[in-house]
């Protein structure tokens, strides 16, 4: 429901949030969160993660290691670069529209810390 909050800690989990202003939070390895509500936010953390936040003005965040972000229309992306010893050397956000940033495509960040659509 709004305001909603879900949360997946293990590997391989995923947490989904679907009301409007909810928050979905992954922070396992491999794990998804998806917030599809408007003015929701999805976020991922470990270990290539994927975060995707396509309702109304959504925010996506991945920071972990070779993490990636989706979002819609409106929303936003927020990304790290993190070298082997998972240390952040670039983070960089956008809204879709700027810096090449499409709505409903999968981004990651380069080592150059550049936006790059993303491969699974």
């Amino acid at each position: 429901g709004d305001y909603g909050a879900a949360s997946a800690t293990g590997d391989y989990g995923a947490a989904s949030a679907t009301g409007d202003q909810g928050a979905a939070s992954a922070t396992g390895r491999y794990g998804a969160a998806s917030a599809t509500g408007r003015y929701g936010a999805a976020s991922a953390t470990g270990y290539q993660g994927a975060a995707s936040a396509t309702g109304y003005q959504g925010a996506a965040i991945a920071v972990g290691y070779q993490g990636r972000a989706m979002a819609g229309e409106t929303g936003a992306i927020v990304l790290a670069y993190r070298n082997d010893d998972g240390e952040i050397i670039h983070i960089r956000a956008s809204k879709v529209g700027d810096n090449g940033i499409k709505a409903g495509v999968w981004y990651s960040l380069s080592e150059d810390g550049e936006f790059v659509e993303a491969e699974f």
